[in-house]
């Protein structure tokens, strides 16, 4: 005589079987998905990423268009400041005592200037500079051409507000 047990019977009285069922079946079956506070702090950080590089390539792009504004005028005024220099070393060499001229109006070559740039030249230490001006669209930037190391050099009172002269831009000699 074997007595068959039911293994639910065995393991779970029956009290406990309906009330865990009662609760199953009052509870409504609820198919909307609640947003937890990790999924919404990720979807922003995602949405921050997208506005951040969105922005930041508009911007690059604008940058990228004043500096190609910049470099035309500058380009622009490179011949007037090999003129100027080549006058220069004609006069040198034309001088009975080597020397360079005293001033740029011993050169007779009219204005070098333009509306970018105002040219300069300092006998003491024998130095041509271009100094911008606000029609560059930043005034006080000073490129500087030594005559006797035959080197530019790029002086610029605020390197971080742009427009600026970058030293590729310099002529190679």
């Amino acid at each position: 005589m074997q007595k068959t047990i039911n293994f639910q019977e065995a393991t779970m009285p029956e009290n406990v079987t309906t009330e865990a069922a009662k609760k199953l079946k009052s509870v409504p079956a609820d198919n909307s998905y609640k947003v937890s506070l990790v999924e919404l702090i990720m979807i922003l950080m995602l949405v921050g990423l997208v506005f951040v590089f969105f922005f930041g390539m508009r911007q690059l792009k604008v940058d990228k268009a004043n500096e190609a504004i910049a470099q035309t005028k500058f380009e622009a005024t490179v011949p007037n400041f090999q003129k100027l220099i080549e006058a220069m070393e004609t006069y040198r060499k034309n001088d009975t005592f080597g020397d360079y001229p005293a001033a740029i109006e011993e050169l007779n070559l009219g204005s070098v200037d333009n509306e970018d740039f105002k040219f300069e030249y300092t006998f003491d230490n024998l130095t041509v500079t271009a100094t911008s001006q606000a029609a560059f669209g930043k005034a006080g930037i000073k490129v500087n051409y030594n005559l006797e190391d035959r080197s530019y050099s790029v002086d610029d009172p605020a390197p971080d507000k742009k427009p600026t002269v970058k030293d590729e831009w310099l002529p190679q000699e």
